[in-house]
Formats: C-alpha cells, structure tokens, sequence
C-alpha cells in the first residue's frame, strides 16, 4: 500500500481525524482500531468484508468499524479515499447506530454521485494541513458533507439515544463488541458512559447475569471462532487479533467454551491453514 496524501486536522472534542488517499494492490486481512470511511474512485478487485465479497471498482463506498475485518485482492490498482473518525467525532446517533448495526455499512454509487463525492474528497485533500481557523472550518465543512453524503446513500437511519438502564446496557454490550481487543475494565467502561462504576457492575451482573469481564471474554472467543473459521490466520494471529495476551489463555478458554483447542475447532469446520501448529 502507498500512501499518496496524508493529512490531519484536529476537530471538536479534540480529537483527531486523519483524511487522505491511498493506491493499493492488495492487502491481507485486517482490521482498525477506529471508524473509517473509504471511496474508491478507480480500479479494480474484491472486498472481502466481514466474510463477504463486494466487487471492488469505482463508487464503492463503505464504513470498517472496530469490529469488522476486510482485505482487498486486485486485479487492477485501487485508488481508496478515506476518512479515519474517532467515534466520538461523530454524532451519538449515528455512533450509536453504527455499533448497533449488524449489517456491513456499504453503498456503491452512480457516476454522477461518485464524481460528486470524488470531487469532495479531491477538495478535502487538497486543503493540506489546517492551521489557520478559516481552514479547519473548510475541513470541517467537507467532512460533514462526506459523511452525510454517504450515511443517506446506504439509508442509516441511527434510532433515537436511550436513557433507561436496560437500553444503557445495550449501549455498553456494544461498546464491549467494539473494544474486546483491548484491556476493557468497569471503571473505564462507567467513564465512558458517564455512570458510576459500582452502579454499573451491579445492574449489569442483575440484568446480563454475567460479569463485565465475561462478557468481554465472550466476545473476544466469539470473534476467535469466526476468525478461525473465515480466514487463514494463524492461532498465534487470531489470538493477538481478539486480544489475548497469550496462546495459552486462548487455549484454555476456547476448550471450556467449545470442548476442543482452536486448531482442532479450526478442522473441524473443514479449513486448512499450513501455518497452524498442532495444539491438540
């Protein structure tokens, strides 16, 4: 992958959303540690998102949370334009319903609207870096525009932010789907969404019936049986990708949760992956 322009702008929170355009020729799987927007405006492939294949080719436009993982095979050079958001770059709503969302986020547009987002895009990244107050609020503007642009196309529609306890935990088990990978603890959790951290754990073990750790757990195993399964990842990979901090905690886990070791799991499910080690 070669980098063509990279720029970066500090917007409201202050936090940092980084823009720009890139050309590939084809990238393994992966995933990000925050939200991206991305239009392709030339070239050809396959993207390979969540386990589903997309033709790859001018218009497509699609947003990768946390939670998803993609590659990209080419047959000719991709041109990707991106935007990188911090979530809390974006409003609640649409945040909210993107962790919601259990659907790929994804449009492909005609020539017309692509040329338009296109030229966004070209305008966006032509500002260079915003030092000047006049040019953050040009950024900020185009950015908006994208974004809106986009969530119209693929008709998101974010529900309406909940207060109640019961949808308050919604919000949290989804914020857990989105941050397994890394150390998750009640404390940052309670902070995050603005609760008090004892409040937290009571009303999640009464209403989940589990703990906010094994909640994590779940869903650091839960994400390890798809990876095992949809792509070719070593155990040593996988294990790192849903954030374990070692093999062997992995191992112990996944026995108790499924009765076999990954790899056994893994051939189970009929995938071969040479790279694989014999753990069973």
């Amino acid at each position: 992958m070669k980098d063509i322009k990279h720029v970066i702008l500090n917007y409201r929170n202050r936090q940092t959303v980084t823009f720009g355009k890139y050309e590939t020729n084809g990238e393994e799987m992966h995933h990000h540690d925050m939200y991206q927007i991305e239009f392709i405006s030339a070239g050809k492939g396959t993207l390979k998102l969540n386990n589903k294949e997309y033709p790859a080719k001018r218009g497509l436009m699609y947003a990768v949370r946390l939670r998803d993982y993609h590659a990209f095979e080419v047959s000719e050079t991709l041109t990707v334009h991106r935007i990188i958001l911090p979530l809390k770059c974006m409003p609640e709503k649409m945040s909210y319903g993107m962790l919601k969302s259990k659907v790929d986020i994804i449009t492909r547009l005609d020539e017309e609207p692509s040329k338009h987002v296109e030229n966004l895009f070209l305008m966006l990244e032509s500002r260079g870096k915003a030092w000047l107050n006049n040019e953050i609020y040009i950024q900020e503007w185009l950015i908006n525009i994208i974004v809106t642009e986009f969530f119209e196309r693929v008709k998101f529609k974010p529900e309406d932010v909940y207060v109640s306890d019961a949808e308050k935990l919604e919000k949290v088990m989804l914020y857990i789907q989105d941050n397994f990978r890394r150390k998750l603890t009640i404390a940052e959790v309670a902070d995050h969404f603005k609760m008090n951290a004892s409040y937290l754990n009571r009303i999640f073990k009464e209403q989940k019936g589990t703990t906010l750790y094994a909640a994590v757990k779940s869903a650091r195993l839960e994400y390890a049986k798809k990876l095992l399964v949809d792509t070719n990842l070593s155990i040593a990979d996988v294990c790192k990708t849903c954030g374990y901090s070692d093999s062997a905690n992995l191992l112990r886990d996944f026995k108790k949760l499924t009765g076999v070791a990954p790899l056994r799991f893994r051939k189970l499910k009929g995938v071969v992956n040479d790279s694989d080690k014999d753990e069973d």
